[in-house]
């Protein structure tokens, strides 16, 4: 006997115990019925185990029904079967196995449901990733989205985000030649760059207004102009919100002159120059520019058409150069550029205003007016949704150059989820809706890009939202349907007297109001399900300090200086709310008494 392989015992007896002959069953019968233990089995000490789905076993028909004898019962586990009870069969090729007829062919062609062998499903195990495997170790799908960014990808977000901040500080209503602008900009920037054309080229003098709503293109129409020309002219910009009079524009129009010509202009007219100056060490050593007195305004303005390239004024908040003393600049400006003729020997000189106000020409001196030529260009922001999603998506997807090249498909796929989800479409659309100022949505697009973290790495509705909610104006006064019975009748009795004419009003003019309405109340008493939807009563002590209260929270404010000589009931007051403020405050309340009261107002 060999030492390695165990001595088999003898299961003679064991074996005569059983009826091991072939089952025989019915013709009209498919399973065969379950059969009592009648014995035990020792196979060669191997453990047999049972799949989790059994196969389809092989029968013979037997000519007596009634003889049949039943199968030994196996002790099972939870495993395969198939492969150890082929390792039975082999392990005893002398004896007959009791498997034999019950085994199915392990060669046929038509079986869908037999088990694997071990090692081949181990190898399919080894293929799918387990439930249980961490993120982390697993290779990321370009079609999920992680909800936490994992830690080396945390310099790409910070590339991305520069990235889109850049983009966002350089973006503007025409910032893309092949975008849409609509007709109106389109037609406007067409004309301006035929009048700037003839300015440059031909020499003429030319002044127009460009008026449009904020946000609407006017400074990047006029840019993009400049820029189209084909000589550079000098350009002077001013703006009505720095230069508050003449003279700190006459020194804005010297000192741009200066920078950009390197020369000074009409410095030999100053008459407060020092000999001594040139040998006095606490001067500083650097070259200055020499601005000329306010006097010499006309002076200066009319040498712009004799510089060596033609000149551009571009006056921003044209409206506010009008409240000018005698609207001198207006004059001089406009002045030579009237009188600049082509053929003369000069360059040419074109004026441009850009404004909000439609009304800008009325506001202009009859002097001054008879020397604007009246060409008046309007922009308007594009009404498209197209255009501002098209916008929003080049900022999103700024271009970068990512160290991990993961990142781009990831970014790629979290910016398309983004821009196709219909909350936020829904949020563009309403924003578009209210305001066309690109600005405004530069400040909600900064929001959104501000947001971005490595826990909440991508863009998302939410984000959208805030950022759009922190962009609307806030309610002054949200607390005003939690304000006590005797300041809301205050609040009712000012409707009251405004819709009477009264602008002013006093506590004493309010307390009357109030009993008149309580007075009306009580002589025709309302009932609903017996109760009484009257007016409450209250003293004049209580709606006092109701009154100081609504002055503490700056609902009612003054517009009377404070006097010893004037009682507190008769000081002046102006409401800050208006009917639909007060509306929503009682409709909150829900009182029936205060909402008839309040109706009567309209």
């Amino acid at each position: 006997m060999s030492p390695h392989k165990p001595e088999e015992p003898d299961n003679s007896d064991d074996a005569d115990e059983l009826n091991l002959s072939p089952l025989k069953l019915p013709a009209n019968c498919t399973t065969p019925p379950p059969r009592p233990h009648v014995g035990r089995v020792l196979l060669h000490s191997v453990e047999i185990t049972t799949p989790r789905s059994f196969p389809k076993l092989a029968f013979t028909a037997s000519p007596a029904p009634s003889t049949r004898q039943p199968l030994a019962k196996i002790p099972t586990t939870t495993t395969g079967v198939a492969c150890h009870v082929a390792e039975l069969v082999a392990a005893s090729p002398s004896r007959p196995s009791p498997f034999q007829n019950v085994l199915p062919p392990q060669n046929s062609p038509n079986r869908t449901d037999q088990l694997p062998s071990t090692t081949s499903r181990d190898r399919l195990q080894s293929k799918s990733p387990k439930k249980d495997q961490s993120p982390a170790s697993r290779p990321q799908s370009p079609t999920r989205i992680p909800r936490s960014l994992p830690s080396h990808l945390g310099t790409c977000l910070r590339l991305q985000k520069s990235a889109m901040l850049s983009e966002l500080q350089n973006c503007s209503m025409e910032c893309d030649e092949g975008a849409s602008l609509g007709p109106v900009n389109t037609a406007a920037s067409q004309q301006l760059k035929d009048l700037l054309a003839g300015t440059v080229t031909r020499g003429e003098g030319n002044s127009c207004f460009v008026l449009g709503p904020r946000g609407s293109g006017k400074t990047a129409i006029v840019d993009r102009a400049i820029a189209s020309l084909d000589q550079t002219p000098i350009v002077i910009r001013l703006s009505g919100h720095t230069e508050l009079n003449d003279r700190l524009a006459l020194r804005e129009i010297a000192r741009q002159l200066s920078l950009q010509t390197g020369k000074t202009y009409l410095g030999e007219l100053n008459n407060d120059d020092d000999q001594d100056d040139d040998d006095n060490p606490f001067l500083d050593a650097s070259p200055s520019i020499d601005i000329p007195p306010p006097s010499h305004l006309p002076a200066l303005v009319s040498a712009l058409t004799t510089l060596s390239r033609p000149v551009v004024v571009i006056l921003d908040a044209f409206d506010l150069f009008a409240l000018h003393a005698r609207q001198a600049l207006l004059y001089c400006l406009l002045d030579t550029a009237q009188s600049c003729k082509v053929g003369q020997g000069h360059n040419g000189i074109a004026v441009i205003g850009v404004t909000t106000r439609i009304d800008t020409i009325n506001l202009l001196e009859k002097r001054v007016k008879s020397r604007f030529s009246g060409r008046m260009l309007r922009t308007a922001a594009p009404t498209e949704l197209s255009f501002w999603m098209k916008l929003i998506e080049r900022v999103l997807r700024a271009r970068i150059e990512p160290q991990e090249e993961e990142w781009e498909p990831l970014w790629t796929l979290a910016i398309d989820n983004f821009i196709t989800d219909r909350k936020v479409l829904e949020q563009i659309q309403e924003t578009v809706a209210v305001t066309r100022d690109i600005r405004v949505l530069q400040r909600i697009l900064i929001g959104v890009v501000a947001a971005l973290a490595p826990s909440s790495p991508f863009p998302t509705c939410a984000q959208l939202i805030s950022a759009v909610h922190a962009q609307r104006i806030c309610d002054p006064f949200p607390h005003l349907s939690t304000l006590p019975y005797p300041s809301v009748c205050l609040l009712i009795a000012a409707v009251h007297a405004h819709t009477a004419g009264h602008d002013a009003i006093t506590f004493e003019m309010l307390y009357d109001a109030f009993r008149e309405q309580y007075r009306a109340s009580a002589a025709a008493p309302i009932q609903v399900a017996g109760g009484s939807i009257g007016m409450s009563r209250c003293t004049r002590e209580v709606l006092m300090r109701g009154f100081e209260r609504l002055i503490g929270e700056r609902i009612f404010i003054c517009i009377t200086a404070s006097s010893t000589s004037i009682a507190p009931g008769f000081a002046r007051y102006r409401s800050a709310l208006t009917w639909d403020d007060v509306k929503r405050a009682v409709d909150k309340m829900g009182k029936t008494n205060l909402k008839k009261w309040l109706t009567k107002a309209q």
